[in-house]
């Protein structure tokens, strides 16, 4: 096993602040004596690739500067590489919505920060396998936090198809209820281990983490290091009654909601219906539509925490 570090910065994340703080990480880790390598992305989806590769070195551990979706590739990154050893992450927040770093309380840059990397404990940290499909060919890919279907789709392929950059969550939650009114909720059909259900649903999220969103709790009853997803259904709902509903969905009580079931299970099927067209999110990355197939992988990499 090489003992030096490996970094994968996106010097775009937290509009541009992860390129400036680098310089500033670099020098102090080089002081503290700690060996590593880095690389840049240059582009989205990046970071797979540059991960991929790096893992051919059997670095200590590999680290993400940026925000959740630099870590996202990250583990994809690790995941597709297929290694015989168990991985070890970790993530330096630089980022807007930074719902994984909320789960594990991962502090910023600093003292307390390096600190945790120094003492390096490493607990065994859940992975979602997702497939989906895109432009008409079946496709796969990795999450660590939330992925979500239905509305959770829709906004965030509204969102990826912005020109603008968000800046804050309070922007990312304006514009999920500026595009409530347009939706029309497709009708689809929801099968996991226990059942099976069909309708027109609101939004279906499967959780790894708690939160997704910019600080929403859509799926409270997540662990990360636990045995099955966490699974929430939201039927569908007039926009007035979403809006009046808004305060369910931050303060983990969403399951008293009359419209909305949770529960767990290791394995979800869902597919469209009637020639519905449903969206898939995961992380917050746009992927495609449905029907897609969700498998937990238990302890898919090592965290550091």
């Amino acid at each position: 096993m090489n003992n030096r570090l490996f970094f994968v910065i996106n010097p775009t994340a937290g509009n541009g602040r992860a390129k400036m703080l680098w310089p500033q990480v670099a020098k102090r880790l080089s002081d503290e004596g700690i060996d590593f390598d880095f690389a840049e992305t240059k582009c989205k989806g990046d970071a797979i690739q540059i991960i991929r590769d790096a893992t051919q070195k059997n670095y200590k551990c590999y680290i993400s500067v940026g925000g959740d979706g630099t870590f996202h590739e990250l583990v994809n990154g690790l995941m597709g590489a297929k290694l015989s050893y168990l991985p070890t992450a970790f993530l330096l927040p630089i980022g807007t919505g930074n719902d994984f770093v909320r789960q594990h309380n991962i502090p910023k840059w600093g003292d307390d920060w390096l600190q945790i990397l120094k003492t390096f404990q490493v607990k065994k940290h859940n992975v979602g396998q997702l497939t989906y499909q895109h432009e008409g060919r079946k496709k796969s890919r990795f999450f660590v936090n939330v992925a979500g279907m239905f509305y959770d789709g829709y906004i965030v392929r509204a969102t990826t198809l912005r020109k603008k950059p968000i800046h804050s969550s309070f922007q990312y939650l304006w514009l999920i209820l500026k595009f409530l009114f347009k939706y029309q909720p497709p009708k689809g059909q929801v099968i996991w281990d226990k059942g099976q259900i069909s309708g027109e649903y609101y939004t279906v999220n499967v959780g790894i983490a708690r939160y997704s969103g910019g600080g929403m709790r859509f799926v409270p009853h997540a662990n990360p290091f636990g045995k099955s997803f966490a699974i929430t259904v939201a039927k569908k709902m007039h926009p007035i009654r979403v809006l009046l509903s808004t305060h369910f969905f931050y303060n983990g009580k969403v399951a008293r909601h009359s419209k909305i079931t949770c529960f767990k299970s290791n394995h979800l099927v869902v597919n469209p219906m009637e020639s519905s067209q449903i969206l898939v999110e995961a992380d917050g990355e746009f992927l495609g539509n449905a029907p897609c197939t969700f498998e937990l992988v238990k302890g898919g990499f090592g965290l550091v925490c």
